[in-house]
């Protein structure tokens, strides 16, 4: 049975595809540029999330915590005040 994919050609100046060349190894064309752009996705998202980690400071986290307790203090006053333990 034949190979069924599809197959096309993206132009490119000499330089890109030598450069392209060298970093694919011995990875076929469609591999490499698949394996590429995955890499690429994966380094956007962990840029993302460092970009969120430094806007988190610790005035942010202690507000968070300040939150979190008084949200805490107010269930065991609603138990307290309803008759529960």
């Amino acid at each position: 049975m034949g190979d069924s994919r599809k197959y096309t050609t993206i132009p490119v100046s000499i330089e890109v595809k030598e450069m392209l060349n060298r970093l694919r190894g011995n990875k076929d064309w469609s591999e490499f540029l698949r394996d590429l752009v995955q890499e690429n996705i994966r380094l956007k998202r962990v840029i993302a999330a460092r970009r969120i980690q430094e806007r988190f400071d610790s005035k942010v986290e202690k507000s968070i915590r300040e939150s979190h307790l008084l949200f805490r203090k107010s269930f065991r006053l609603r138990d307290i005040l309803e008759g529960g333990h």
